[in-house]
């Protein structure tokens, strides 16, 4: 029983590690045409699917990141995520929606989310990156899209502080 115990701890351990070197290496890979971005292998990330999207908002708590490499908002926001993830102890999910299709799941988690979609020129709700979710047992107790108010592209340091704060404060109904 210790042994299967301890297989199952490293299993989980080298899952983690696993992730956090893909979450480095895929937005590290966009630094020369980008928004340059510096992920320290030490963070907690955890790469989800959709179907493990659905089951987290359903019954987990923590963080859930949509995000995708290469736009420049949520790589202004990675690092100061990262940041107020590690510092509260938190894990990250993570989930890159650029090429989610039409499916139940798919379905399932929008009509979880609908309320704090975005509405596009049609009237319609999706899901836009960044988008932030702070999750307590199942439960969405708030969401952060964008940056700051100025919604820049590139943030000052003010700029940065500011989204700190934005995500510590939030991050407190999680814990």
């Amino acid at each position: 029983m210790k042994k299967l115990l301890l297989i199952i701890l490293l299993l989980v351990g080298c899952s983690n590690k696993n992730d956090i070197n893909k979450f480095k290496e895929e937005y590290e890979a966009l630094n020369d045409s980008n928004i340059e971005v510096n992920i320290d292998s030490n963070y907690n990330i955890r790469y989800l699917n959709i179907d493990e999207v659905v089951t987290f908002l359903e019954n987990d708590t923590g963080i859930l990141f949509f995000g995708i490499t290469n736009d420049g908002m949520t790589r202004s926001v990675v690092e100061t995520l990262l940041e107020v993830a590690k510092e509260n102890k938190l894990e990250l999910y993570y989930y890159n929606p650029s090429n989610i299709e039409e499916s139940e799941s798919f379905a399932k988690m929008i009509g979880i989310l609908n309320d704090y979609l975005q509405t596009n020129e049609d009237d319609q709700k999706v899901l836009s990156v960044p988008d932030v979710y702070f999750v307590k047992e199942g439960k969405i107790i708030d969401n952060h899209y964008g940056t700051v108010n100025s919604n820049n592209v590139i943030l000052n340091e003010e700029e940065k502080e500011e989204l700190y704060n934005i995500y510590n404060d939030l991050v407190q109904g999680v814990k």
